[in-house]
């Protein structure tokens, strides 16, 4: 082998080698640039569960209406009794056109369920001025028409406290109805629960009247 042979072989050997080694370098660079920026990708199940919520429907009060015409039939009282959740009532009483037009607010109390409040069938009064309503069986509330109070810084009157205040020797048994335009029939029973005498309520001035018949 000539010396010329020998330095080409020689130099075609080391451009192999450089190019090798030159190749080695590239990659190992490749492979560091690679995992110096790595990013990691979120996975996203397919059939991932979502939470539903069910609205909870509030629970709704009932509302009763009883309502009684007057005898000439141009008015009307109107009772209407919510009953609440937490086990109270709610009463709203109001008067109205002989239709049930133009309602009027007389009175609004809440009570507890044990207390109970309703329109007797004779509940308004001949003229149409005044009626009265029932409270807690044969009590009773008595109301101007108009919604007005009945007396200086009094909604109605309660007929079995007035009878309590002015010491009757009977005890308010039940109010029955109209006499007339102010007189509201009474019946009482006496201290042994016998059948007491009948009596008069006369509205506005509050007076008691015995009677010498019974009703």
């Amino acid at each position: 082998m000539t010396i010329r042979h020998q330095i080409e072989l020689e130099t075609i050997s080391f451009v192999i080698l450089a190019a090798f080694i030159s190749s080695f370098f590239v990659l190992r660079s490749n492979q560091n640039f690679q995992q110096q920026f790595h990013i990691n990708f979120p996975i996203i199940a397919g059939n991932s569960t979502q939470n539903v919520i069910t609205p909870i429907s509030n629970p709704v009060s009932k509302v009763d209406t009883a309502s009684q015409i007057s005898p000439d039939g141009t008015k009307m009282l109107i009772m209407k009794t919510t009953h609440n959740i937490d086990g109270t009532l709610t009463y709203v009483i109001s008067a109205a056109d002989g239709s049930g037009l133009n309602e009027k607010q007389l009175y609004t109390t809440k009570v507890k369920g044990s207390e109970s409040m309703s329109v007797p069938f004779n509940a308004w009064s001949p003229d149409n001025k005044y009626l009265f309503v029932h409270k807690n069986g044969n009590d009773a509330l008595v109301f101007r028409a108009t919604g007005e109070p009945i007396a200086s810084g009094q909604t109605y009157f309660d007929v079995a406290d007035l009878f309590r205040e002015q010491n009757k020797k009977d005890m308010f048994s039940e109010a029955t109805g109209w006499a007339s335009e102010t007189l509201l029939i009474v019946n009482t029973v006496k201290a042994d629960n016998t059948k007491g005498s009948s009596y008069w309520f006369e509205v506005p001035s509050k007076a008691i009247i015995q009677l010498s018949s019974e009703f």
